[in-house]
């Protein structure tokens, strides 16, 4: 609805209106019935005007027109206010309608459409979690009909609305796979960027997806976008937390390629407790392989051995790993890391335990060969028990990893003999690989 501004009556207009309204007030017949002259109306401008000037009755007619043309004048020029939208409209009204709405029809949209809601929705500050679950759900549903560049463009949405939905990004990386060769080297670095976060249960993509960046860099055009890149990074470093620079130095380390620059001031920030003082797990493992992988281990190893060691109980399998390969001569640290996540080993799934097996044989974690007839030691002991009870669930390819490392670990190779009889297939297949490769080279 809108207000229409008016002039306020007169003297004698509002005589007449007070009189009009009492007649109607002091009235006890229904509205229906009453007369004319009772029934309660309201009074456009022209007819308040026209009744004050016959109530006036001093006016002559020229007045009479004089005041109604001098009134069409004043309407014509009177301000319209429209009513305005309340504050919250569209948090309490707009945004909850597009939510109903989509929630009601999300299944009509085509992959590039997803896209784009997903993009959309993922910079709303409140999101209703019904619809990220609605929106993840349908991306599994179609992931058949997405192309590379979809991929690309609601990897980081989906990261930012569903980052613990394990089995979107699983289904992501299958489509990956697929449709390998249609990715860019910047696409292969946007699907690194968000896998990176979860790198504790992609690692397979990420041994695959790195080789194909190292190859599309090769070429002129990428190399050429590659050095815009870094001079780019280092006029930024200051505007960037230390997070980000830590995952720049590791790109570019992945890449083969050393920075000293960014290495060192990478370096001093770490020598900040301020700034070292949320530092997880996951990053202290990462910086420690980046820094050892450039031999430049000597910068960082005073800020972040004490980091390390007071954060032991923290680490998950993943990051223990990675840790292992990066310093494995720091068996103390490691045995302490190793024997905390023990205590969980029950509980743990395939993959994890995998990572664990990985970072107990780098870092020599477990007992040496028993002597004679006497058991295994408590560590190795209760790997092999877990390899026993979960047999039958390990894939092909899994029991096909345990072999490798175990044949190539010059103090637990023995171990290959300890494994179930149900794998000696698989286990004779890959060693007779092992050893007809070791022959053609």
């Amino acid at each position: 609805p809108s207000l229409i501004t008016m002039p306020a009556p007169n003297a004698a207009q509002a005589a007449l209106l007070r009189r009009l309204t009492s007649s109607c007030s002091r009235s006890r017949l229904p509205a229906a019935k009453r007369p004319l002259a009772l029934r309660p109306r309201v009074l456009c401008p022209a007819n308040f005007v026209a009744c004050g000037q016959r109530g006036a009755s001093t006016g002559s007619s020229g007045s009479a027109e004089a005041a109604a043309s001098s009134q069409e004048d004043e309407r014509a020029k009177a301000v319209v206010l429209s009513k305005r939208l309340p504050e919250d409209f569209i948090e309490n009204t707009l945004l909850p309608h597009l939510e109903s709405q989509l929630l009601d029809n999300i299944h009509v949209y085509s992959p590039a459409e997803l896209c784009q809601i997903s993009r959309a929705y993922s910079k709303q500050v409140v999101r209703q979690y019904a619809l990220c679950k609605k929106l993840s759900d349908t991306v599994k549903f179609r992931i058949d009909g997405f192309e590379a560049i979809d991929i690309i463009d609601i990897l980081g949405p989906m990261w930012i609305m569903m980052p613990d939905d394990d089995e979107l990004f699983e289904v992501l990386e299958k489509r990956i796979y697929l449709k390998m060769e249609d990715f860019t080297a910047l696409n292969f670095m946007g699907i690194i960027r968000i896998y990176n976060k979860r790198s504790s249960k992609h690692h397979e993509l990420l041994s695959k997806v790195l080789p194909k960046l190292r190859g599309l860099l090769a070429n002129y055009e990428d190399m050429d976008i590659l050095m815009t890149l870094v001079p780019e990074i280092e006029r930024r470093y200051g505007e960037v937390s230390l997070v980000h620079s830590i995952n720049n130095v590791w790109a570019l380390t992945q890449l083969k390629m050393v920075h000293q620059g960014l290495l060192k001031r990478v370096a001093e920030d770490l020598s900040n407790t301020t700034r070292t003082k949320d530092l997880t797990p996951g990053y202290m493992a990462r910086i420690a392989w980046v820094y050892r992988r450039c031999n430049a281990w000597d910068l960082v190893a005073d800020s972040m051995g004490p980091l390390i060691w007071s954060t032991a109980a923290e680490f998950r399998c993943g990051d223990f790993a990675r840790l292992a390969q990066a310093l494995p001569e720091e068996r103390q640290l490691l045995g302490r890391i190793a024997d905390l996540l023990r205590m969980g080993l029950q509980e743990m799934g395939r993959k994890d335990f995998l990572l664990y097996l990985l970072g107990c044989v780098h870092g020599e974690c477990l007992e040496k060969r028993p002597e004679g007839g006497q058991e295994p030691g408590e560590a190795t002991a209760s790997l092999l028990g877990y390899i026993r009870e979960e047999q039958d669930n390990f894939k092909r390819d899994e029991v096909q990893k345990i072999v490798y490392l175990l044949h190539f670990s010059p103090k637990y190779n023995y171990l290959v003999d300890e494994l179930p009889a149900s794998w000696n297939a698989t286990k004779e297949e890959t060693l007779d690989f092992i050893r007809a490769k070791g022959a053609s080279s």
